[in-house]
């Protein structure tokens, strides 16, 4: 019988996505506040509510999503109904619902168009929406972004050549820099389609970091009008950024409910610690943690270590102390533990790991990550003593980002702790 009294409920807006006994989502909602509204599922009896009584019945688990506000929460919740299909929604699931895709046209100097028959038309889909508004915001971002051209032209080196066709008005206010008459070149164009499609991977630095150069260049030969430009167009990346964010935490959604599919996780990884140690020659040795918080950096979680009862250079003993002192911590302050604990290293850390939480009577899923001879994260090691190539598992991104921050952050503080003793 599924307890909410045993589930610690985040104070915020967010979704719930209940899954039934074989862990199979079958209920997505979203809420502005999500213990009121989760814990009403289990404080009636819905006697004249069939459909919301077998639901509850059928409830063995809950998992959150935590957002900014209702509103992210509502585009979030579409992205989920979409992504599980679960039987209990209604809502997002007909075919009434709208679908709308965001691509770019396969054609010379891309247009990048909302079209709803991906049959009608040939081009890379950079986004799909099921909110209409949310997708014309997008595109108006976009465009606000970059100067892209809406034009219809056929744009070949002959009709360009010829100058069969004259800049239009989006060109004298700025919106397009006229590629139909040979003003910008092809290569420039393709670079900016380039960086979009960075951006709708959740890499925005790369158009960042362009304007920013233009806009110092523009700065030093003291064409400030241009630069003013450049300054808007980055305001407007960073607004467009934020109108992503749901998609994207759907996204991490589903690679977290990868990762647990195919590491054989008893919980998707929403919450992920990991640890990792430092010394040079068996001397100042140091360790420290992190935590990821739906695939991203919860810095206000992190901690660092020193080693005061392990000998310096043993490895597993310093995880056993440094592991022992966080969880009986977090244990004894009532703070959320972690779904998943990542050690840096393979058997022998494993081993000593497992021990601490028999010894805590925590039931936690626990890996190893291994690097190569550059530190780059290499095998996943299983408590089975099985390994993974971590090229094999699909959503290794999240993976990837959790090793290499935990060994800069380590390595980070053993260097001041170093210099701070010299």
């Amino acid at each position: 019988m599924f307890l909410i009294e045993n589930v610690i409920i985040p104070e915020t807006a967010g979704c719930y996505i209940y899954k039934d006994i074989k862990g199979q989502v079958i209920y997505v909602g979203k809420s502005k506040f999500l213990p009121k509204r989760v814990k009403s599922y289990f404080q009636k009896n819905h006697i004249d509510d069939a459909k919301t009584k077998l639901l509850v019945k059928t409830i063995a688990s809950v998992e959150f999503i935590t957002t900014d506000s209702e509103t992210e929460a509502l585009l979030v919740e579409e992205n989920l109904i979409k992504l599980y299909n679960p039987k209990f929604n209604i809502k997002g699931k007909d075919d009434k619902t709208i679908r709308l895709f965001l691509i770019v046209v396969a054609e010379r100097f891309p247009k990048i168009e909302l079209v709803r028959n991906l049959d009608e038309i040939n081009g890379e889909i950079l986004c799909q929406f099921t909110s209409g508004t949310s997708a014309r915001q997008v595109l108006k971002l976009l465009h606000e972004s970059f100067p892209l051209r809406s034009c219809s032209y056929n744009l070949t080196d002959e009709n360009i050549k010829e100058t069969k066709f004259s800049p239009c008005l989006e060109f004298q206010i700025g919106n397009c820099n006229a590629p139909c008459n040979g003003s910008y070149s092809e290569i420039f164009y393709n670079r900016m389609i380039s960086d979009i499609k960075e951006l709708f991977n959740f890499h925005p630095e790369y158009a960042i970091n362009s304007y920013k150069k233009q806009m110092k260049w523009y700065s030093e030969k003291l064409e400030f009008e241009k630069a003013n430009i450049i300054k808007h167009r980055i305001e407007s990346i960073n607004n467009l950024i934020l109108a992503l964010q749901p998609i994207k935490t759907a996204k991490i959604a589903k690679q977290l409910d990868i990762i647990k599919e195919k590491l054989n996780l008893k919980s998707t990884p929403q919450i992920i610690e990991a640890f990792d140690n430092s010394h040079i020659n068996g001397e100042d040795g140091v360790a420290a943690s992190i935590r990821f918080v739906m695939g991203k950096p919860e810095k206000s979680s992190y901690r660092k270590f020193l080693i005061k009862q392990a000998s310096v250079g043993d490895d597993c003993g310093s995880f056993e102390e440094v592991l022992t002192r966080r969880l009986t911590r977090l244990v004894r302050e009532g703070g959320q533990l972690p779904h998943l604990i990542i050690m840096d290293g393979g058997k022998g850390q494993l081993t000593v790991a497992k021990k601490v939480l028999t010894e805590l009577n925590l039931d936690i899923d626990l890996i190893g990550i291994s690097k190569d001879s550059r530190h780059r994260a290499k095998f996943i090691h299983l408590i089975d003593g099985s390994q993974i190539d971590i090229m094999q598992v699909e959503g290794r991104e999240i993976l990837y980002s959790v090793s290499e921050e935990v060994h800069r952050f380590v390595i980070t503080f053993h260097r001041e702790r170093r210099d701070k003793i010299k």
